[in-house]
C-alpha cells in the first residue's frame, strides 16, 4: 500500500530535504521515525528537494508498507519522535501508481524577502544593508 505525507518544516537545521553522507537532511529524520514506528525499514520519496536552510510549508513525500495502521494515531506518534523543526501534518492512502515526484501537477516556491530588522523572525528573512 502507498501512503502519502503531508508536512512542513523549518529547514535552518538541515542540509535540505535528501538524505546526504555525514549531513542531516528532512528526509532522513522522517525515515528514522516513521521506519521506528512500523519497525520496518521504508524508503520515503520527497516531491521534489529543498536546498540547505530552507523551508516548506507544504511538502509532499510518499512511502510504501503493508502494514494497517490509523492514520490521525500515526501522525500523533510521528511528531512525538520528530524534532520540533519537522511536521506531519496528516498520512492518507493512495493508489499503488501514485507517485510524489512523477505524479506532482504543480509547485509553487514563494520567496520572502524584508528590508526590515524583524528581532523575532530574524532566521526567517534576509537584511539587506548599504554599504
Amino acid at each position: 500500500m502507498r501512503y502519502f505525507i503531508e508536512l512542513s518544516y523549518n529547514g535552518t537545521n538541515y542540509h535540505g530535504w535528501q538524505k546526504q553522507l555525514n549531513a542531516n537532511s528532512v528526509q532522513e529524520e522522517l525515515t528514522r521515525c516513521i521506519s521506528i514506528l512500523l519497525k520496518e525499514e521504508v524508503e520515503i520519496i520527497g516531491a521534489g528537494r529543498t536546498d540547505s536552510g530552507v523551508h516548506a510549508d507544504q511538502m509532499f513525500a510518499h512511502f510504501d508498507t503493508e502494514k494497517i495502521f490509523d492514520s490521525d494515531k500515526i501522525v500523533s506518534k510521528i511528531n512525538s519522535f520528530l524534532p520540533n523543526d519537522i511536521s506531519v501534518k496528516r498520512i492518507f492512502k493512495v493508489r499503488e501508481d501514485t507517485h510524489a515526484r512523477f505524479t506532482a501537477i504543480a509547485r509553487t516556491y514563494q520567496y520572502f524577502v524584508s528590508n526590515k530588522k524583524d528581532i523575532f523572525n530574524q532566521n526567517l528573512h534576509l537584511v539587506l544593508k548599504d554599504l
